[in-house]
């Protein structure tokens, strides 16, 4: 595997005239990030890109403050020169705990400018760089690029993206299949780096949605009331579909219950029957996973 830092070269050699829109576009790194906007159904084209560079709120956007943000952007690609090669082997060596049979060889984290703080599937990983967790905490950098890269991984595997399409998002039992995929492979790129964050003592600490992923894993309390809203949305995709946002809503938003409840559900696997436990689910069907193993979160449910 490799980690990639020309997209966000060449971007910021655009930012300032120096190359063109479509040297950018042509980058692989943006190969990802048309594929993720073609999955959730969002029009991206060149002129979101020209548009978001002057302000407007486009599908592309996420290059706010970029200006500002150049020095520390720089020192970040310097940290990642630097630490290339460590970085490389740890993204490689946790990744192998979780799936050991998995080749790693053509998985590429991309970094680059603008879109998601970042996405992972099968053509690769990226990250953008304008994010501020990144520009704070460059390690968090390093977290992501193994979170992302475990949704290379399971894109391969599962071929995910080639089964789930925009029309899934608007049907019942479209949107129950999708609910489940997001909660599988989110619950495993959140727990894959979950043993790097322990070590080095960053479960949290930081008023921002992916290090309170972390930090929920260890509160009870908040987890209780998680799986509480877990059920109910399990409850109500049973019932039917609902509307387009409130659906990504209960994907991607607000509690981001595939993210917590299911990275807690792992290190629940892990600790209640064993990591060989974790690899095997992996490989399991997404709704098979979820029925499955549902018994583990009983403690955090009334009268469990």
């Amino acid at each position: 595997m490799r980690i990639d830092w020309s997209a966000a070269e060449r971007f910021l050699a655009y930012a300032d005239g120096e190359t063109t829109l479509d040297a950018v576009w042509d980058h692989p790194a943006y190969d990802v990030v048309r594929s993720h906007a073609a999955l959730l159904g969002r029009d991206l084209s060149r002129s979101d890109v020209a548009r978001a560079m002057e302000g407007e709120e486009t599908t592309f956007s996420r290059v706010e403050g970029l200006d500002e943000h150049r020095e520390r952007i720089a020192a970040v690609l310097d940290h990642v020169r630097a630490n290339e090669d460590a970085w490389t082997e740890t993204i490689e060596r946790h990744l192998t705990r979780v799936t050991p049979d998995a080749d790693l060889s053509a998985v590429d984290v991309y970094l680059g400018i603008g879109y998601s703080l970042g996405v992972g599937l099968e053509p690769g990983a990226y990250l953008n760089l304008n994010a501020p967790l990144f520009l704070d905490v460059p390690r968090e950098v390093l977290y992501t690029a193994i979170h992302e890269s475990s949704h290379v991984v399971y894109e391969r595997v599962h071929h995910a993206r080639s089964e789930v399409g925009p029309d899934d998002f608007e049907t019942r039992e479209g949107q129950q299949r999708v609910f489940d995929t997001v909660f599988h492979t989110e619950a495993f790129a959140t727990y894959t780096p979950l043993a790097l964050r322990r070590a080095d003592g960053n479960l949290g600490g930081r008023d921002h949605p992916i290090p309170r992923d972390y930090a929920v894993c260890s509160d009870s309390e908040r987890l209780a009331d998680l799986v509480a809203e877990y059920d109910a949305v399990r409850e109500q995709l049973r019932a039917g579909p609902v509307d387009r946002e409130r659906f990504l809503e209960y994907l991607f938003g607000g509690p981001r219950l595939p993210y917590r409840v299911g990275c807690a559900l792992l290190a629940r696997i892990e600790e209640k029957r064993s990591l060989d436990a974790v690899r095997e689910a992996f490989y399991l069907d997404p709704t098979e996973f979820c029925e499955r193993y549902d018994p583990l979160l009983g403690e955090f449910r009334d009268g469990a």
